[in-house]
């Protein structure tokens, strides 16, 4: 009896949950960055065969769902929740323990040295946020309908403003006149809050810096093609609108504001054709011209019955003669 107590006082690390007991917890017990086991030098007081077991037991209790048994052992072992990291357990194969590749994946990602506390951090936060527009009528919200419409759902209200804020100073220095080019605009602004969001959580930011970067090129917005801009003032007028007709050509008008005061037909009829008949040349515009003139000449009366009975209607006399 005192044999096997002192082959139990060599094995100090023991399983909460079935009691079995080790000499040493690497590779017995899974590590977490969670406060809750710091005294333990951050290591699960759950052996990783009893990991495996309570894994299946909430796998079996939520009918299979893999989503809801990961939160739950995260839950128990202090570590983040990962939605994406939970959807890469189908490729692991059948022969592996799933929530111990789940647990290896958390180190190697960009979830590294987050806890369970950080989800409740974040749900906590996620409470503020925007899904609906009636959100922003039910709570108490500086957030004005049109900016959530604009934007989209998903978003805490602080979010919405800078978002808006940003989205303002980029229309009011630049020109945006045309559909494409406020969503150019606003995708601009989509991608700047993604970088700020990224460079927070300790995320990469250079797939998210690209994109901002190839939306800026695609709008001339870059502070290079700006400069090559600001170099108009010396070049002639000719370049000038060849310039421009090239990259930003004047658009065809909507049809309802196209001549509506018919300074066209004007020019056609007054100009070219009174020159055209001025000149004896006869086409489409010196016809143009005598039918609008036609519309202004006063013709003779012709009277073809008797003059004297009209003489006499007009000024009266006698009808024998007196």
């Amino acid at each position: 009896m005192i044999y096997i107590d002192i082959l139990e006082q060599k094995k100090p690390y023991y399983c909460y949950r079935c009691g079995a007991r080790f000499t040493r917890q690497v590779n017995n017990f899974s590590k977490s960055k969670s406060s809750l086991f710091k005294s333990n030098d951050n290591y699960t007081p759950f052996c990783k065969k009893c990991v495996n077991e309570l894994f299946d037991e909430y796998l079996n209790l939520y009918d299979g769902n893999m989503n809801k048994a990961v939160r739950r052992m995260c839950e128990i072992l202090g570590c983040y929740y990962d939605i994406s990291s939970v959807n890469d357990l189908v490729n692991v194969p059948a022969t592996k323990s799933k929530i111990m590749e789940y647990i290896k994946s958390l180190n190697l990602s960009q979830c590294k040295g987050k806890t369970f506390e950080d989800n409740l951090i974040e749900e906590r936060d996620n409470e503020n946020m925007i899904n609906s527009l009636s959100d922003v009528v039910d709570k108490t919200t500086k957030t004005k309908q049109k900016t959530v419409k604009f934007f989209g759902f998903g978003f805490a209200d602080a979010e919405y403003q800078w978002l808006q804020d940003q989205y303002d100073d980029w229309t009011t220095r630049h020109e945006c006149s045309t559909k494409a080019q406020e969503v150019l605009f606003k995708q601009i602004c989509l991608a700047e809050l993604e970088i700020l969001q990224s460079k927070r959580d300790g995320k990469g930011t250079d797939k998210v810096i690209k994109t901002l970067q190839d939306l800026m090129d695609s709008g001339d917005l870059k502070p290079k093609q700006n400069k090559d801009n600001t170099f108009s003032d010396d070049q002639t007028i000719g370049t000038l609108i060849q310039k421009w007709e090239r990259e930003r050509p004047i658009p065809e008008p909507d049809p309802e504001w196209q001549d509506v005061d018919g300074i066209v037909r004007y020019i056609h009829i007054y100009f070219l054709g009174h020159f055209c008949r001025m000149m004896g040349i006869n086409n489409k515009y010196s016809r143009m011209y005598d039918e609008e003139m036609n519309k202004h000449l006063v013709e003779k009366p012709e009277y073809e019955e008797d003059s004297e009975a009209l003489f006499d209607s007009l000024f009266g006399g006698d009808t024998n003669g007196n």
